[in-house]
């Protein structure tokens, strides 16, 4: 009976160390979708267009070392069960192999920095556009969280889009735009925002927008188990009292 109990336990233990995002948290499950999840992050994978329709994680750093490294090395999810990408896909392909959860955000968490350089958590993006947007949209948040917990992050590309150009003998999807939804669960806040890709230029605040607007346009559910009173709150406007774009100016 003790050891049926220690199992249980360690079971347990497991499973919350690989669960760092709630699943009443988790956007709505897409149709003929896997969800994939791993230590720092869970998806919700497409086969059809190679990427993930989104991903979530959680951050807790406000600041980071961008001067570590990690042995990652670019391969295809172990638990994927379709198609997925490789790093050959992107040779000369004009695209960076961008990360949507940074792995400079899991770091603290013990063997999750490698797990991001899986391709499931790799999408095209130009240069410019991960460089001058992307980045500093990740910076801006760790930004936020200085007087903050900490945040959820849903993430991903907008595959209402399609359909879409392709890369690589994979067929590796090329987005047209990328979105993100920052969570902070303590004061119950919450922000979209939606990118084109390839642009690289214009504030940050000019691409933010309620998360009931995004919804709208991903065609995704986010909050969904959350009661409707609570996501009625959190989805219809946002409160740019509370996130603070005067922070950009320090980026």
């Amino acid at each position: 009976m003790k050891k049926v109990r220690v199992i249980v336990v360690l079971f347990l233990t497991l499973s919350a160390l690989s669960a760092q995002v709630p699943q009443n948290m988790l956007p709505s499950k897409m149709a003929r979708e896997q969800i994939i999840e791993h230590k720092a992050y869970t998806m919700s994978y497409s086969s059809s267009y190679v990427v993930p329709s989104w991903l979530a994680y959680k951050v807790t750093n406000p600041t980071v070392n961008k001067e570590a490294t990690v042995k990652g090395k670019y391969i295809p999810d172990p638990k994927i069960t379709t198609r997925a990408a490789s790093k050959k896909d992107y040779k000369k392909s004009g695209y960076l192999m961008a990360q949507l959860c940074n792995y400079l955000d899991v770091m603290h968490i013990e063997g999750a920095a490698e797990e991001t350089f899986y391709t499931s958590n790799i999408v095209p993006m130009k240069l410019a556009f991960y460089q001058h947007m992307w980045l500093k949209t990740e910076d801006l948040i760790r930004l936020w969280l200085r007087d903050k917990e900490a945040f959820y992050v849903f993430t991903g590309p907008i595959t209402k889009d399609a359909p879409f150009p392709t890369i690589g003998s994979n067929k590796v999807s090329v987005p047209k735009h990328y979105y993100k939804v920052v969570y902070d669960p303590d004061n119950q806040e919450a922000i979209a925002f939606k990118f084109k890709n390839g642009m690289s230029s214009g504030s940050l605040k000019s691409y933010s927008m309620s998360v009931a607007d995004l919804e709208k346009i991903t065609e995704i559910d986010f909050f969904p188990g959350f009661d409707e009173s609570l996501k009625e709150r959190l989805k219809s406007k946002v409160n740019y009292e509370f996130w603070n774009f005067e922070l950009e100016e320090e980026l």
